[in-house]
């Protein structure tokens, strides 16, 4: 099985050097402002196979909740979700 285009772009962001808390990450969480709440991605401790877990050690999110990545230096979209009905997100 291929494995989740974004869990591999968060891998590649966590890795190589540099600053990932310059990338954002937005997911969708009910109840926050306009149901979305964004993090930085070096507050990224774990990768699963279909999550990843927050620095807290408690904080799960599953891969499908992410709505975008964007690198905030540059302001480009990273990885953005797919509308209904699209198998996967796009990966630049």
């Amino acid at each position: 099985m291929r494995e989740h285009p974004l869990r591999s772009l968060l891998s590649r962001l966590l890795r190589r050097p540099g600053n990932s808390s310059e990338i954002e990450l937005v997911y969708r969480h009910r109840g926050a402002p306009d149901d979305q709440i964004g993090i930085k991605v070096s507050t990224i401790t774990r990768l699963g196979k279909g999550w990843f877990m927050l620095e807290d050690g408690e904080t799960q999110i599953p891969y499908h909740r992410v709505l975008y990545v964007k690198d905030l230096a540059s302001g480009g979209i990273l990885w953005e979700k797919r509308e209904s009905g699209s198998a996967s997100g796009r990966g630049l």
